[in-house]
């Protein structure tokens, strides 16, 4: 039998449930499990205590000690004689309370970094676009995109510390500088920006930032925007895209292949139609 899952709104990302087993008559395992932060099976310092109070009776069933425990079995016990603490409305009524220490060490690193960025700490550079002027560090640039790293390597930018970009719009380099500080780009920028975003990752080669846009993007694929989306695969070599591109006309073959859209497809990019149309006709999309 398992509870609830119970926990903190503040900690969505860690959450408990009581767990009983029977193991034979009158003989039950009691435990509490632990979902997050960690994957299944990690080590953690959660304190707890399981109990139960019956006739003003305080039974203590586990709790825990200054070891770390695995989360998936938390103060793991076998009980006995618990068939004697049922209610007499044949209830059982178990209790736990947790405490723990939140700390997140991916999360405050981004939070560091993107306070750095925007606190504009010690920052060495400019970035220009349109009419803003954006401050940041060379060295985060450096080490995320090649092409600001060659940029660095001269010594002309080296002395003035400006980096001018005229084919893209604030958004976009917003979105890519953001992704450099915290790995991250806000919902709101990648819904409205996102090609223009994935263009600017390929073009300064941040390969994460790119595959994070195709994802996006596979997932907005319809009639309408398969030729278009078909263009980048061409162009920008984005297998994920393709995936998706296959997968949806793989789904909606009998109607899609006999379109308007697919006619567009094959006259436009046709050695990407031809692979795309061995991918559905075979069925051999590899994920």
């Amino acid at each position: 039998m398992t509870s609830k899952r119970f926990g903190n709104p503040n900690f969505t990302k860690v959450q408990w449930e009581l767990c009983i087993e029977m193991k034979r008559y009158n003989i039950f395992a009691i435990y509490l499990r632990q979902t997050g932060p960690n994957g299944m099976g990690g080590l953690v310092n959660t304190q707890y205590e399981i109990f139960m109070v019956k006739n003003k009776i305080r039974r203590v069933f586990a709790r825990s000690t200054n070891k770390f425990e695995n989360q998936d079995k938390l103060g793991y016990s076998n009980v006995f004689d618990i068939l004697e603490e049922i209610f007499e409305n044949n209830t059982l009524n178990l209790q736990c309370k947790v405490s723990v220490d939140w700390y997140a060490a991916i999360d405050n690193l981004k939070f560091t970094y993107r306070h750095m960025w925007e606190e504009e700490l010690f920052s060495d550079c400019v970035i220009k676009v349109a009419d803003r002027a954006i401050k940041a560090h060379r060295c985060i640039l450096a080490k995320n995109s090649k092409v600001f790293r060659k940029m660095f390597e001269q010594t002309e930018m080296i002395e003035g510390g400006e980096v001018t970009i005229i084919d893209f719009k604030p958004e976009p380099v917003q979105a890519m500088l953001e992704f450099f500080y915290t790995g991250e780009v806000n919902k709101d920028l990648l819904e409205k920006h996102v090609e223009a975003i994935f263009a600017i990752a390929h073009k300064y080669q941040v390969l994460p930032l790119k595959y994070e846009c195709e994802v996006f993007m596979t997932n907005l694929i319809d009639d309408e925007k398969i030729l278009k989306y078909c263009g980048m695969v061409h162009f920008y070599d984005a297998p994920t895209l393709e995936k998706g591109c296959k997968v949806y006309i793989q789904i909606n073959k009998e109607k899609f292949l006999k379109s308007k859209g697919w006619e567009e497809v094959e006259e436009v990019y046709p050695k990407l139609a031809i692979r795309i149309l061995k991918s559905v006709v075979c069925d051999n999309i590899c994920f």
